[in-house]
């Protein structure tokens, strides 16, 4: 397998890469070049030398999750190529966890009011009804005015996109420029698909570049659904289908995807037209998120990718399908970026003996002053069978919070008396030490190169990506690099 080293001139602008392992070896003892990246090997040239670069072509698998990249030469040669593990499903769950702590930083603010106007004596002794923006009805307000809700008063600016779908865009974008600053690719190719949901469930869409669609072998979706339920009723069982009923009407924007019909049998229809049989879906709206959001993406990136070369160059599935077909290459996220650099090259064959490099994203920032906070804990006492007392958590918290899943003591209907009996386990909060580093360091440990992706016990144990469980000692390691987003793991 061929190791390219990738040079800089002294300047830091990116020369051709080069398989000369031992003239490099000889450049840096000499004092004349310097080692810039271990992973890939970057080497910075410390003299002025001529800048002679030649075509070379890069290409673009996007994806949510895995991304693939490649560079190629003019003579199908492989120069480069990576696959990239994104954070972007991390997001949405972020996002969500601002959203509890900042609900939870309001309410505090106007408990605070409250208390401030009870010890002022400016409460008010009436009810007051007052409609707030948003809300259809009057809204009952205690004690004191309460002021209006600030997100009634946000806009969101002309461009806005949601943040997993602009994180997706930096990732795509920040990524090839990082390439870009070790490699003089002047040429870019990117994969652009809009994918039709509807198509990949009813089986029009087919083969693994799409999805081998459920309805593959089948009539059509009332064929599928009759041999799903065996030919029975989806409510009683009885032999024999005569409706194939959409769960959620077409004319409250329900599909005719298999998962939104099931098969009933002439009674049970007219019950669940009459209301006395109520069906379900689950889970449907998010059938295609991670799909939705490259769909949103893509444009951007393209967007992005254009500012950065000037021009982009654009293939379709089908054409990276093709090209992969004609290069005999596998189907992976790495030679799918080959096959659509190869498009964009005018070359018809691939010499790909390259090492694939791993790259790994990890969050940069994280300025949260609150590690965790354990919530307040109601415990009831009960005997085991054994006669001995212990002690059951009932439930959290007085009310529920922001989607809290246990009940809280307002969901249990006890008396006062019941209540007297818990015994109560205060809130505790933890928090983080702001001078801490976050995983995706690169370190040294005994002359070997690991990633932390974690540490235990305080910080006096670190652990690598890719060894598991293993720990390497805090105190002797040698760290090399800060955390930079898009790190490479091998």
């Amino acid at each position: 397998m061929d190791i390219y080293i990738y040079i800089q001139a002294q300047d830091g602008t990116p020369l051709m890469p080069t398989k000369r392992h031992r003239h490099i070896q000889k450049l840096v003892c000499r004092g004349k070049a310097r080692v810039i990246e271990n992973v890939p090997l970057v080497v910075r040239l410390m003299y002025d030398g001529p800048k002679n670069t030649q075509p070379l072509y890069g290409g673009t698998d996007p994806g949510r999750t895995n991304i693939g990249n490649a560079v190629v030469d003019g003579k199908g040669n492989v120069v480069y190529k990576d696959h990239v593990t994104t954070r972007n499903r991390e997001i949405a769950k972020l996002m969500a966890k601002r959203r509890q702590h900042r609900q939870a930083s309001r309410r505090g603010e106007r408990l605070a009011r409250k208390r401030l106007a009870k010890k002022l004596g400016t409460t008010s002794k009436k009810l007051l009804d007052r409609i707030l923006p948003g809300c259809g009805e009057p809204v009952k307000v205690k004690d004191i005015i309460n002021t209006e809700a600030r997100l009634n008063n946000r806009k969101r600016p002309a461009g806005w996109i949601t943040p997993s779908v602009r994180q997706l865009v930096q990732t795509h974008v920040n990524m090839v420029k990082r390439i870009r600053s070790f490699i003089p690719v002047d040429n870019w190719t990117l994969e652009i698909n809009k994918f039709a949901f509807m198509q990949l469930d009813d089986g029009s869409v087919m083969g693994t570049d799409f999805q081998n669609g459920k309805l593959r072998g089948y009539k059509n979706v009332d064929d599928y659904i009759w041999h799903m339920q065996g030919g029975k009723c989806y409510c009683c069982g009885k032999e024999g289908i005569d409706h194939y009923h959409h769960i959620v009407p077409r004319s409250q924007g329900g599909s005719d995807c298999w998962y939104n019909k099931v098969g009933l049998c002439e009674e049970c229809h007219k019950l669940c037209h009459t209301g006395k049989i109520t069906l379900k879906a689950k889970g449907d709206r998010k059938r295609y998120a991670g799909t939705s959001v490259l769909n949103q993406s893509i444009g951007r990136i393209a967007s992005g990718l254009e500012e950065l070369f000037g021009s982009l160059d654009t293939c379709t599935g089908s054409d990276t399908h093709n090209t992969r077909i004609l290069l005999g290459l596998d189907k992976t996220h790495a030679d799918d970026a080959v096959c659509i650099a190869a498009y964009g090259a005018p070359v018809s064959e691939i010499i790909d003996s390259t090492h694939t490099y791993e790259v790994m994203q990890y969050r940069r920032h994280d300025r949260a002053r609150i590690k965790c906070q354990r919530e307040r804990t109601y415990l009831m006492e009960v005997q085991d069978d054994a006669g001995k007392t212990k002690y059951v958590a009932v439930a959290k918290n007085r009310k529920p919070r922001f989607e809290q899943k246990g009940p809280a003591l307002s969901d249990l209907g006890l008396t006062r008396q019941q209540i007297s009996k818990l015994s109560v386990k205060k809130s505790t909060r933890s928090y983080n030490d702001t001078s801490r580093t976050l995983p995706g360091e690169e370190f040294f440990y005994k002359g070997t190169r690991f990633i932390r992706s974690g540490q235990q016990c305080g910080g006096r144990y670190l652990l690598a990506e890719g060894h598991g469980t293993e720990r390497f000692t805090a105190s002797d390691y040698k760290p090399v690099k800060k955390n930079r987003g898009l790190v490479y793991i091998s």
